[in-house]
């Protein structure tokens, strides 16, 4: 993995290139909104030496304190090299300069290595819950606390909203 570089990238030519990898993703279960995806809050990409994108992975719009994560894909073909491992810590790394307090993401509960990128980053289960598009799916939320002072399950409470947790 030392020939890949992780870089923050707001330029549109590379986004719409970091679309392209996304849109081909082999569980793209739900079609992105590539105006809702360039206007993530910092989009990382994973290049080669010779400037090819592989991976990217965003910490998505919104503002304040709490940041959440999404839209992580590597290229097939570079999968099983810590890629994504190495696009999570860039994106703890960006958030924490960013003055965010807490990471969260949702998972779906078949989507084991995200599961499994999250928890070696020092992310932390919280708890499962019922996909809102009524798909039957069941998605765990993970949160990362990024300063000492965090109320987390009081975030996570927020966070949630009316969604039904899974038994």
């Amino acid at each position: 993995m030392s020939d890949i570089q992780f870089v923050i990238s707001e330029q549109l030519e590379e986004l719409a290139l970091a679309a392209q990898l996304i849109d081909g993703r082999d569980d793209n279960a739900h079609p992105l909104d590539h105006q809702v995806f360039f206007d993530s809050r910092a989009v990382i990409l994973a290049k080669t030496l010779e400037g090819e994108i592989v991976g990217c992975a965003a910490i998505k719009a919104g503002k304040g304190t709490v940041g959440e994560l999404g839209y992580l894909v590597v290229s097939p073909h570079y999968r099983r090299q810590g890629i994504a491992q190495g696009l999570t810590q860039k994106r703890i790394e960006v958030a924490k300069a960013l003055g965010i307090s807490i990471l969260y993401a949702t998972i779906r509960a078949e989507n084991t290595s995200s599961q499994a990128n999250l928890l070696k980053a020092g992310f932390q289960f919280w708890r499962d819950y019922l996909s809102i598009r009524g798909t039957g799916n069941t998605v765990g939320w993970y949160y990362l606390a990024l300063s000492a002072n965090v109320d987390a399950e009081a975030i996570m409470l927020s966070l949630v909203g009316d969604r039904i947790q899974a038994v």
